[in-house]
């Protein structure tokens, strides 16, 4: 059954070209703001978990995790006061991941699987954090669109995400852009580009 899914999510759509793109709607991932200025203001608890996380075991993560907690948090320059779970998938991406650009990104979730597995564990958590994966793949890491599939299978192959997690983020194309209008200047096209590829 999951294998299905990540086979579904990995053919093109009706009215798609072959790059997996919709070809009518003329977007592009332009459409969310990149963060390049060197001066983005990001929230202090992501170098906190950060420097936490080389010293500690999955378990003792999680529980600094929850003690930072996610309230008032600062994503790519703005303030988000009540998007909590969200936050703490950002300060796990960016903190506990401090993901290499130059290497692919699946193997590299696949190696802190248990941190991810021990910080997500309610399906609240794992769609906030698919939401804020392909927030930070348009944002900061666009070589792993090429990838999504792969990063989707590590998920769920490794209890990271549910497949009902997986599903519902796929139905749901405008989720980043209810997330974050201030962000995405249109309707995000990058839905079909990172799940289809």
């Amino acid at each position: 059954n999951r294998k299905y899914i990540i086979i579904a999510m990995s053919g093109k759509r009706h009215g798609e070209g072959a790059d997996g793109i919709d070809e009518d709607d003329g977007a592009d991932p332009e459409d969310v703001e990149d963060s390049d200025d060197e001066d983005d203001e990001q929230d202090e608890r992501i170098m906190e978990i950060m420097t936490y996380s080389g010293r500690h075991t999955p378990a003792e993560i999680a529980d600094k995790m929850k003690a930072l907690g996610g309230d008032d948090a600062i994503i790519y320059n703005e303030m988000f006061p009540s998007k909590p779970r969200h936050a703490m998938a950002h300060f796990l991406i960016l903190g506990v991941g401090n993901f290499d650009e130059d290497a692919a990104l699946a193997p590299q979730i696949a190696e802190k699987k248990e941190v991810f597995q021990k910080c997500l564990p309610e399906s609240d958590d794992q769609a906030a954090m698919l939401l804020m994966l392909e927030l930070y793949v348009i944002k900061e890491f666009r070589a792993a669109m090429e990838e999504y599939g792969d990063i989707l299978k590590v998920l769920w192959e490794n209890d990271i995400v549910a497949e009902d997690a997986i599903v519902a983020w796929h139905e749901n194309e405008n989720a980043l852009q209810h997330f974050w209008p201030a962000g995405c200047r249109a309707q995000s096209p990058h839905r079909s580009r990172l799940a289809m590829t």
